[in-house]
Parts: C-alpha cells; sequence; structure tokens
C-alpha cells in the first residue's frame, strides 16, 4: 500500500495514464486506494486507460465481491480476436456461444490495429526486442508453411511457433498451382524455390482447415448466383481452377468414419492434393528423393481447436503434450 499511493501521487494532475493491473488480487485496501486515486485524478483533468488480466478493479467498482478462489481464469490475451476485447465482457468468458458484437461493414478497423500496435509496443516488443535483434541479421526457419488466407487460421497459435520458425504463404484454398499449369501462378512457386533454394528448409507442410470457403465453392457452394460468381469474382474463379485436381481426387475418394460430411472430406483431400502438386515440381520432387526435403500435411478442425496430422491418406489427432 504505501508503495502504491507514493506512486499514485507521484503522477502529474490532468495526465494521461495507462495502467495495466496484473494481479492476482486484490484486496479492499488497495481498490479503495486505486479508485480514489482514480476519481480524484479523473476530477482534475487527467484520464486513465485501465488494463487488466483479470478483473479484479472492474468487478468492485460494478459491486461485485470477488475472492481468491473464484479469481476469473487467466489467459493471455493476444490471441483473443479484438471483438473480444472490446466488448466487455470478462477475458476469461470463453463459452462456446459468447454474446459478442458482430463487427458490422460500417466498423473502422484502423483503430483495433492502432491498439492493437500500441498494446505490442508496450507489451511484447520489450520481450521479444532482444530476440528480434539477433534475427534482424538474417532468418533460417525451419519450415515453409502453406495455408489458407482465412482469417480464423493462425499459424504461430497452431504450431506453438515464433518469429524465425516458419516461412510462411497464405492464399485461398491453400492450393500449390502445379508444374507448368495453366492458368500460370508464380507467388507460391517463388516462396517454395526462396524456401528451398535460399532459406534450405527441411520442410513444407499444407496445412488446411474444415469449413474451408474455398472448397465450398468448389462444391458449388458459391457466394453467388453461378452465373453472377462468373462475372463478379473473376480472380478467384480462375485462382479455384487450381483446384480441379482436388475435386477428381474427392470424386475418386469415399466417405470415412474420420470425417464430417462431403465439405469436410473435400478439405482434407485438397491438403492429400497439395502434397501431390509440390512434387510436380522436379525441384521438390529431387530434394523429396533425396532425403533432403519432407513434406508434412495437416488439418486444423477449428470447432474443436484440434490439430490432425497427415499419415498414409489419414488424418489423426495429434496428441497434447503432457506436461509433469
Amino acid at each position: 500500500m504505501p508503495r502504491l499511493t507514493e506512486s499514485l501521487r507521484a503522477i502529474p494532475a490532468g495526465a494521461a495514464v495507462e495502467l495495466d493491473l496484473h494481479v492476482d488480487f486484490m484486496d479492499n485496501a488497495a481498490f479503495e486506494a486505486l479508485h480514489a486515486w482514480r476519481l480524484e485524478h479523473e476530477r482534475t483533468g487527467g484520464t486513465i486507460d485501465i488494463d487488466e488480466l483479470h478483473e479484479w478493479y472492474s468487478a468492485a467498482v460494478s459491486g461485485t465481491r470477488m475472492f481468491p478462489a473464484t479469481s476469473p481464469f487467466r489467459n493471455d490475451r493476444w490471441w483473443l480476436p479484438w471483438a473480444y476485447r472490446r466488448s466487455g465482457a470478462p477475458a476469461g468468458d470463453l463459452s462456446p456461444d459468447p454474446v459478442l458484437p458482430v463487427p458490422s461493414a460500417e466498423a473502422d478497423a484502423v483503430p483495433d490495429l492502432l491498439k492493437g500496435t500500441r498494446e505490442f509496443q508496450r507489451r511484447t516488443a520489450p520481450l521479444v526486442r532482444p530476440l528480434l535483434t539477433r534475427l534482424a541479421r538474417g532468418q533460417a526457419p525451419s519450415h515453409l508453411f502453406i495455408t489458407c488466407a482465412d482469417s480464423r487460421i493462425v499459424p504461430n497459435i497452431i504450431t506453438a511457433s515464433g518469429p524465425g520458425d516458419l516461412f510462411t504463404v497464405r492464399n485461398i484454398g491453400n492450393l500449390v498451382p502445379r508444374h507448368r499449369t495453366a492458368p500460370h501462378d508464380d507467388s507460391v512457386m517463388a516462396a517454395i524455390e526462396y524456401a528451398v533454394g535460399v532459406l534450405e528448409v527441411g520442410t513444407i507442410t499444407v496445412c488446411g482447415h474444415s469449413g474451408c470457403g474455398a472448397m465450398a465453392a468448389l462444391l458449388g457452394e458459391v457466394p453467388a448466383a453461378p452465373a453472377e460468381f462468373e462475372a463478379e469474382f473473376p480472380s478467384l474463379r480462375g485462382w479455384l481452377r487450381h483446384g480441379r485436381h482436388t475435386m477428381a481426387r474427392f470424386a475418386a475418394t469415399e466417405s470415412t468414419d474420420d470425417d464430417a460430411g462431403p465439405l469436410d472430406r473435400l478439405c482434407r483431400v485438397n491438403v492429400i492434393q497439395q502434397l501431390d502438386n509440390l512434387r510436380s515440381h522436379p525441384r521438390v520432387d529431387a530434394l523429396v528423393r533425396l532425403g533432403k526435403l519432407e513434406l508434412a500435411g495437416l488439418y486444423f478442425d477449428i470447432g474443436s481447436a484440434s490439430v490432425h496430422v497427415l499419415h498414409r491418406e489419414r488424418f489423426t489427432p495429434v496428441p497434447a503434450l503432457c506436461t509433469g
């Protein structure tokens, strides 16, 4: 308490204050001291932005009495979507169907981006700066990670990787155009050439996911009537032509007990096909044959937050790491 009150008194009147409350418990005395200072500081023209991982202060302000045994679930918010942070719901409220605001088309995302970068500068940059200072000299990733552009897929979260681990390519449907295919596309192959030729990665991983919109479009579930889709989405239509080998493979496969219907099966088949597409490129195929490059397939089930790994054309769940 003496240290807290001394620090609060040292803040100039009228100052803009960012207050981080990273505490496991706040007793009544601490709350009263902090709250009284806040009211006085705001009365004299100051502003206070309070950010807390637990909800001790906000709960006390609302009249809810909290005890250490009922402390809200703590989580590191860096992986939470912006909607969860601005909804006013407790950070630990991650129920399957939370009542959250749905971002509208009129919502301006720029403030969210700036607020996110500001939080990065304040919380994360000091922690990762020594690492990034070393990495600034060059990169040596171990994986080329090819995955979908879907906003729900965050490679560094589902692989628990950090800066410098993954050389990542994202596109609609995690597609890899085959060698000398039409329509011609250099973007994915440019990344592959750089990854294996310059960075000398040891693994190329293709990661698909459940509910993929590109795969839904291949099944005919397009976001508009067929004629409108042809006219309004010409680039998307052209890109999805790279999925025709996936569709041919899908037509030759039967449903298994590990898929949840045609779309889910197509999403899984697509990963297998993209690995075959990689082997159509002579340089990749040669490195695989020499044992210098490994190809791997992953499938992320969004609803269950589970990663599945491909083994002999079947996906099996990756077991959780047990710690003692």
